[in-house]
This record gives C-alpha cells, sequence and structure tokens, in this order.
C-alpha cells in the first residue's frame, strides 16, 4: 500500500471518526458506566448477577476494575448484554489522522534540516527563513511519499 492508498484510508476514516469527537467532552460517571447505567435503572447487584450468572461480589469487582481501567472487552459486553444495552468502544483522535501522520513527518523534517543547516552554517551557506520553510515543506511531503521505516520511532 503505497502513500495515496493510505491517505485515503485516513480520510475515509477521519470522516467516519468525525462523527464521534462530540464524545471526546463526554466524561465517564464516577463509578464508571456500569454502575451508573445499573443504578439508572434501579437494578441491584445481585440482579444484574443473576442474568449475567455471577454473584453479586463478581459484578461488584466488575464495576470497581471498570473504574481502574482494568477490565476486557468480553467482560463489559457481557455486563452490557445483562443491562440491556449495547456495548460499543473506539478511539476517537482528538485531531484528524492526516494531520497526526503529517505532523510526524514535520518532526522528521526537522530532525534532518537541523542538520544540514548546522553543516552549511559551518561552511558560511546558511539559508534564509522563507528558503528553510520551502525546504521544509518539500521535506515533509518527500517524507510522506517515501515512507521511511522508522517514521514513528
Amino acid at each position: 500500500m503505497n502513500y495515496w492508498d493510505k491517505k485515503l484510508i485516513r480520510k475515509q476514516l477521519d470522516k467516519k471518526l468525525k462523527k464521534l469527537k462530540p464524545l471526546l467532552k463526554m466524561a465517564v460517571p464516577s463509578g464508571g458506566w456500569i454502575n451508573a447505567i445499573r443504578e439508572g435503572l434501579g437494578m441491584t447487584l445481585e440482579e444484574l448477577g443473576s442474568r449475567v450468572d455471577l454473584d453479586r461480589a463478581r459484578v461488584y469487582r466488575i464495576e470497581q476494575a471498570e473504574v481502574n481501567g482494568d477490565v476486557k472487552l468480553s467482560t463489559l459486553k457481557k455486563m452490557a448484554d445483562g443491562l440491556g444495552v449495547k456495548f460499543v468502544y473506539g478511539f476517537v483522535p482528538e485531531q484528524d489522522l492526516e494531520k497526526i501522520v503529517r505532523e510526524q513527518a514535520l518532526k522528521i523534517a526537522k530532525k534532518r534540516l537541523n542538520r544540514i543547516d548546522h553543516s552549511m552554517k559551518l561552511e558560511l551557506q546558511g539559508v534564509s527563513d522563507e528558503e528553510q520553510e520551502e525546504a521544509l515543506n518539500d521535506l515533509v511531503d518527500k517524507i510522506l511519499v517515501e515512507e521511511p521505516k522508522n517514521f514513528w520511532d
């Protein structure tokens, strides 16, 4: 897969993920989603436990594990089924994937240009700010197309 294929995929993902961005503002309830929904439904630990074939203590531990971020996806799905709700999960980037990739290429380009600029200054051939900006943009594009193996290092 080349740069253009990956860019198209990122563009399509960005379009899909953009719909989820309002979720970034949604806070997880302090007691976790399982506890919040269970209590919202008026369901006891025992009642949820009987719906998912677990005892009260285990359901309580799962609720605590959710708060601590230490619960398996399969367990969350099971609890969602017991609560009669749908379990969904996902990743919601704070910025577009294309922008994340471009910023990484910019970091690499700046490193490379700093090395070149340093050696040119030693030879008294420094470049102007405009020339540096143009060279930086060209190098970012080149890096994106070439996709070096150590891109994310």
